[in-house]
């Protein structure tokens, strides 16, 4: 018995099998044995963390949203506007019906100070997220629910980020948009410093949210004296490019009325049309290189929809586009989600029930509701 043990102690498995037993496991369960020994932590780390589980997950059938949610309340301090708010990842319980979803979670974050809505940028298994428009930038990973904050010397009056991937270099990466010069910093890098960088286009602001597709992040942008534009931002080569796009999607992007979404790893902006509310528009970038668009008109897709409801994202790998109201008071939870099949032009409705103990909802408070609809597990460390 005692030379069986050691024969079994003996036992020298190659890597590459280890590695291959290694990705079949779940991610936590790769998250919980990175601890087991200095050595399996660089195997995982090396050999696994940087694309299979990633990889695994983008592969699978239609996911199901999951949802970023910020509780707030405005109180009174001192005859200040105080926001007191708190920020939760919701994910779907197993039991699910096709009218009603039932949402479970946990809070990641807690906050109260001043300053105006806060802002997240999903991509590729990582939340980053600013709590205010002048607070630091922050990253969480909802699988290994780990974060953490990036290194600041000073914070101006506003804060303005952009969040990328790059998936040649398997790197993450945060560009700081500062009145003085443009800086870029790489998650994971040794020195845990931001570089300097150009800007072609100097100081700008980011409006509205932004879509990180194929090493690209696409958002519009706006200078001190209002001029707009549509830009990209290369996480690679970490350069900025101004994107020609046609007439009428620029008129509808000055005046605001455009979501950015991922559409089969292609840019694609989704605008309602103003004059019968009802039908949408979305223009869509055929080619990223040669800047070149096609156009689409959906009928009547928003009709007996509520008239506040917004694109969310389109869902991955499945093609349907998720339709939210993106603010709730407390006496209206839980949201209805649509879902929009532009192939089939057929449109579900489904009722998410999340559960009270997650928000505790009070009768002052307001919940932003953003859906998540490219959910990957990713076990990388921050």
């Amino acid at each position: 018995m005692i030379m069986d043990i050691k024969r079994c102690r003996d036992i020298n498995i190659p890597l590459d099998l280890t590695v291959e037993i290694l990705k079949k496991l779940p991610a936590k369960s790769l998250a919980r044995f990175r601890c087991v020994s200095t050595e399996w932590e660089s195997i995982i780390n090396k050999f696994i963390v940087i694309n299979s589980i990633v990889t695994r997950c983008l592969t699978k059938p239609p996911r199901d949203l999951h949802f970023i949610l910020n509780r707030w309340s405005l109180l009174n301090t001192k005859n200040k506007s105080s926001r007191f708010t708190n920020f939760s990842y919701s994910y779907l319980y197993p039991q699910i019906t096709n009218e009603e979803q039932l949402y479970d979670g946990y809070i990641f974050e807690s906050n109260k100070g001043y300053g105006s809505d806060p802002s997240f940028q999903y991509v590729r298994g990582l939340i980053g997220f600013q709590c205010s428009d002048n607070g630091p930038f922050r990253i969480h990973n909802p699988t290994t629910r780990q974060f953490v904050t990036l290194p600041v010397t000073c914070l101006p009056a506003t804060c303005i980020y952009l969040f990328g991937y790059d998936p040649f270099e398997n790197q993450y990466k945060v560009v700081w948009l500062k009145e003085q010069s443009c800086q870029v910093f790489t998650l994971g890098d040794p020195t845990k410093q931001w570089r300097d960088i150009q800007c072609s286009l100097g100081f700008h602001f980011r409006v509205g949210e932004a879509v990180c597709i194929n090493g690209a992040i696409y958002y519009k942008a706006s200078t001190k004296s209002l001029t707009y534009h549509l830009m990209s931002f290369d996480v690679r080569s970490e350069v900025f490019y101004h994107i020609q796009a046609p007439e009428d999607l620029w008129l509808r992007l000055k005046r605001g009325y455009v979501t950015f979404v991922n559409y089969h790893e292609k840019l694609g902006c989704i605008s309602r049309i103003k004059l019968n509310e009802n039908d949408v528009d979305m223009w869509l970038m055929e080619t990223a290189g040669k800047q070149e668009w096609s156009k689409v008109t959906f009928v009547a897709m928003l009709q007996d929809l509520p008239k506040a409801i917004t694109c969310a994202g389109v869902t991955h790998p499945g093609g349907e586009m998720v339709l939210v109201s993106q603010v709730y008071r407390h006496d209206e939870l839980g949201p209805v989600v649509y879902y929009y099949d532009p192939i089939r032009n057929c449109s579900r409705r489904a009722k998410v029930q999340i559960t009270t103990s997650l928000l505790e909802i009070e009768p002052r408070d307001c919940v932003r509701i953003w859906a998540v609809t490219d959910h990957v597990e990713n076990i990388m460390p921050l």
